[in-house]
């Protein structure tokens, strides 16, 4: 809340009492949005924390979750160390440095207005956030340009010959298997709820349903309409029994022999599984690849430079809050939080 500024000719007591009123309004602010951490140079303030959550919040209950106060403590410990972290290397940030955050800001930006289709529904989206495209800009510029300054005060360096060895190193992890995709139709001999076994009749009578929509099938008959009529698998029925590509291993035994046995299009006789009855079509077997070095050096490179951001990163920035003084003045936030800026990495995939 801001004090209004009043330009009036009055009386000296008027204007007295207006200084104290003006006097009382900031206070007001500061009780309402107090210091939570401060250091050499700046503060934070409640409000600057709170404004962090509401995504948070937002994000919970778009998928029907909600934040305990248990976790809300934990989140927000670590936001005010990404806050404080980003204030000291926007610090040290150069004209370079905020160059490039400029530059990703503004990639950011036009890929939001993409997904989002317009400005309009872009602002939209935003102010449910509790934010307008000149704060989303804003803050994505200075992330970017506190990360770019820690890369390079860190002096983070990945050579093509590290990359090279990874790749190397990790080849079977740049390799897709074998693949098999179907169509199948089951008939359970066992209670889907319970796992029971059916009544040896009833069984009997299932084997006969299976055999004779085998004979079906391969008399002509649509595959994936068969399944949609009398397939018992509630999850793939609908869209004709088709399953996702699977590697083998990832199937009961007996459905992987037969499916990597299959040719294209060839249907299987009839597999005995400890679920119930199941004949399968092959619709198409996808052979293995290897992803090149070329295609997924730029990931390789990403992912080190990360690792490397990972271990020197946090005695860095330690050393960047004990020069500055930092301190956190809320109690509840008080718990010591080392942190690397919000780096983290993940193994490059395929």
């Amino acid at each position: 809340m801001k004090a209004r500024i009043i330009f009036l000719t009055v009386f000296a007591t008027i204007l007295w009492a207006f200084a104290t009123a003006q006097a009382a309004d900031t206070n007001a602010v500061a009780s309402s949005d107090p210091v939570i951490a401060q250091g050499k140079g700046f503060e934070i303030r409640r409000g600057e924390l709170d404004e962090s959550m509401v995504g948070i919040n937002h994000a919970a209950a778009a998928k029907n979750q909600t934040i305990s106060p248990e976790q809300a403590i934990v989140i927000e410990k670590q936001i005010l160390n990404q806050i404080i972290n980003n204030r000291l290397l926007l610090a040290k940030a150069t004209d370079a440095d905020r160059a490039a955050g400029q530059k990703a800001a503004d990639t950011h930006m036009t890929a939001l207005l993409e997904n989002f289709g317009s400005t309009n529904e872009l602002k939209k989206q935003l102010a449910a956030l509790g934010a307008t495209p000149e704060d989303e800009r804003s803050k994505y510029a200075d992330q970017i340009t506190a990360q770019t300054a820690l890369l390079r005060e860190l002096q983070v360096t990945v050579s093509d010959s590290d990359v090279q060895k990874f790749y190397d190193a990790h080849i079977s992890d740049f390799e897709t298997p074998e693949m098999a995709h179907i169509s199948h139709i089951l008939v359970f001999t066992v209670d889907p709820v319970t796992g029971a076994a059916l009544p040896s009749d009833e069984q009997q009578a299932r084997r006969n349903r299976i055999e004779a929509l085998l004979k079906a099938a391969r008399s002509g008959t649509d595959f994936q309409q068969l399944a949609k009529q009398y397939s018992e698998d509630a999850g793939s029925k609908d869209n004709g029994g088709m399953l996702l590509p699977f590697p083998r291993g990832q199937m009961a035994p007996e459905i992987d022999a037969a499916a990597f046995s299959l040719t294209n299009n060839e249907i299987s006789d009839v597999i005995s599984t400890a679920i119930g009855y199941q004949i399968i079509k092959l619709l198409e077997k996808i052979p293995s690849k290897k992803t090149g070095y070329l295609a997924t050096a730029a990931k390789i490179k990403d992912f080190l430079m990360q690792q490397q951001t990972q271990r020197l990163a946090p005695p860095y920035l330690e050393g960047l809050r004990a020069a500055a003084g930092v301190e956190i003045l809320d109690p509840n936030l008080r718990a010591t939080v080392a942190g690397t800026g919000g780096v983290q990495s993940a193994a490059p995939s395929p």
